[in-house]
């Protein structure tokens, strides 16, 4: 990773702030997932954090920084790795307050290894931070996405700072609050609201579909699929955002992501954009109306 120009391409991104934060202040959750459709990125901020965590300059001298990486002509995680792993994750920090774990690249464990992890996931030892990397989130078992705290990055930085997307991200938001609430009337206004949200991003794309190329906007650098996914990801990031703090909301949470995933591999295949973002939308509220 090439520290002085990703960094500069993510230092203003809410999830890398925030993940930054969360390590000063002490409150980095256990598990964690971090996406980016560039590994060397995903991968050099997960070093990056380790080095703030375990107050190592290089963490890869340090006997409490655990990695696993895809091995082999399949390039894969075996479930052999995965189970020496848990053997010496539960044992206690040797020269460090806390002992940091990363699993580069975790869409290419094997499923029995994924199940295998799932435990650990569900419950970390107290002095251990987990991150696992991907670029690709479809790839992990919706099961271990739910255990995680998931963060989306991107390597083109530039994108996140259009004031439009981040107005649009605030109505959605604002959309999301007004799901719960128990009043029946805002539950059919926020109907009428879901569609002018839809309408909103159409809008929206179009204006970045026909954007020029500037050193402020990534443009046809990025391409028609690239913002398709970088706009998914920042709906992602604002979803788990919204849910991070309503552990009442969490079941419905586990469900949204793994959904939007879906979509994200269906407008790969050239699904329509903006009918995969309606029909997740209206998954969400579906789901919101049932629950008790």
């Amino acid at each position: 990773m090439n520290l002085q120009k990703d960094f500069l391409k993510i230092k203003n991104q809410r999830g890398f702030a925030s993940l930054l934060e969360s390590c000063e202040n002490g409150s980095l959750p256990n598990s964690n997932l971090l996406v980016c459709k560039d590994m060397e990125v995903c991968n050099g901020v997960a070093i990056l954090l380790a080095a703030k965590v375990l107050r190592r300059e290089n963490p890869a001298t340090c006997v409490d920084f655990l990695q696993v990486r895809p091995v082999g002509a399949m390039m894969q995680i075996s479930v052999d790795q995965i189970r020496e792993l848990c053997s010496t994750i539960y044992l206690s920090p040797k020269v460090c307050e806390k002992k940091f774990v990363v699993i580069y690249d975790a869409g290419r464990m094997h499923g029995t290894a994924a199940n295998a992890f799932l435990k650990t996931l569900e419950e970390p030892p107290e002095d251990t931070i987990i991150f696992l990397t991907t670029t690709r989130l479809h790839t992990i078992l919706p099961t271990i996405v739910g255990r995680c705290s998931v963060t989306r990055l991107s390597s083109d930085g530039e994108f996140f700072g259009n004031k439009e997307i981040q107005i649009w991200l605030a109505n959605y938001s604002a959309w999301l609050s007004l799901l719960f609430d128990a009043n029946c009337e805002k539950k059919t206004n926020a109907i009428m609201q879901m569609y002018l949200l839809l309408t909103q991003l159409e809008s929206l794309l179009a204006s970045l579909l026909t954007e020029p190329e500037t050193d402020d906007f990534p443009g046809e650098q990025v391409g028609k699929q690239g913002i398709y996914g970088l706009l998914l990801g920042q709906i992602e990031n604002e979803t788990a955002n919204f849910f991070r703090n309503s552990l009442e909301h969490v079941k419905i949470f586990q469900k949204i992501i793994p959904s939007l995933e879906g979509k994200a591999y269906l407008i790969a295949l050239n699904v329509n954009f903006m009918a995969c973002v309606e029909t997740f939308l209206i998954e969400i509220f579906q789901m919101v109306v049932k629950f008790p």
